[in-house]
């Protein structure tokens, strides 16, 4: 199982490649979209600068860095929905960086993915985002027939539904996100922009409520519910203690989250993941030996114990299953 990092400028692929990263992926706004669009309704869900690469020469400059290392990049064009008008000139994009090397690109949006389809870009395999979302095979099967060569999929799946997936994927790669970014909604029908440069999501806010239901307050378990998530840190999201099952099962990438945060954040996180992937290798533990090592690393890397509220894979939240 290939380990998918972020990456926003060349500098970084060295430290990325060497700590264990096996594909890149970037964000990157082609100049007509943001003259368009201005500086916040992005093309790839992030609008702050640092989440993108700054030009298309740094872009060049990323792809031949990790092209040097053997290390494919993805880019980002995963704003959903695409006006129309805006389809034609993301596939020539899309060309465009076929030809400097960029070996796929993460769409959200179908009638772009269709486009994808049909243009037949060589060398450029389409990946059909976690926005769509994917939560079985049959809708796996529907992103293969719609150009997809890879699904990334849902990020609510538990290990078992991930690898009762694999068999039914056929030449589809399957890809799960399991590192940092854990969202409290389901993406496919979450509509909030990640524009604040303080890094600070809708998702993650303190909201002031008011009750408007029977009765003359909110029922307790509805109020845990809202509030479960209220206030929670999302680059404390892990999913370790499933890598090796995952790995074991089929799943062709882990992706880690964390476009446009620091470089050594990102190394840390590809080192905790190849850690963890190079554990299940020698060992070939069980899910409560698994469960022990990740929460063991998880230890390691943030320097504070694990909660549910950040746990990708809901078999080994904390306190649920023990």
């Amino acid at each position: 199982m290939l380990i998918l990092s972020p990456v926003d400028r060349a500098s970084e692929v060295p430290e990325l490649a060497a700590a264990g990263a096996g594909e890149l992926y970037a964000g990157y706004v082609p100049p007509f979209w943001s003259e368009t669009f201005g500086p916040v309704v992005s093309c790839n869900r992030r609008s702050f600068d640092e989440a993108n690469v700054g030009s298309f020469d740094d872009l060049c400059a990323l792809v031949h860095a990790a092209a040097v290392r053997d290390v494919p990049v993805h880019v980002a064009l995963n704003a959903s929905p695409i006006p129309e008008g805006m389809i034609p000139r993301l596939v020539t994009t899309a060309a465009e960086l076929s030809r400097i090397g960029v070996r796929g690109v993460i769409v959200s949006d179908l009638p772009f993915l269709l486009a994808l389809r049909d243009a037949k870009i060589p060398r450029l395999a389409p990946h059909a985002s976690t926005l769509f979302p994917a939560f079985n095979g049959m809708t796996v099967a529907f992103l293969r027939r719609s150009g997809a060569v890879r699904g990334i999929l849902a990020r609510e799946l538990s290990t078992a539904e991930i690898a009762a997936m694999v068999p039914t994927a056929g030449e589809t790669r399957l890809e799960t996100i399991g590192f940092r970014g854990r969202c409290p909604n389901i993406e496919g029908f979450c509509t909030h922009l990640h524009d604040d440069p303080r890094r600070t999501w809708p998702c993650e806010l303190r909201y002031a409520k008011e009750w408007v239901g029977q009765g003359e307050a909110i029922p307790p378990e509805i109020l845990a519910a809202i509030e479960r998530d209220e206030g929670a840190d999302r680059f404390f999201s892990c999913g370790l203690c499933a890598v090796p099952l995952l790995e074991r099962a089929g799943v062709h990438a882990l992706k880690i989250v964390g476009r446009g945060s620091e470089t050594a954040r990102k190394v840390a996180a590809v080192r905790a993941v190849a850690a963890m992937r190079a554990y299940g290798r020698e060992a070939i533990p069980g899910p409560e030996e698994c469960a022990a090592r990740g929460k063991a690393l998880y230890r390691e890397t943030f320097g504070r114990p694990c909660g549910p509220v950040n746990c990708y894979f809901p078999e080994f939240r904390p306190g649920e299953n023990e």
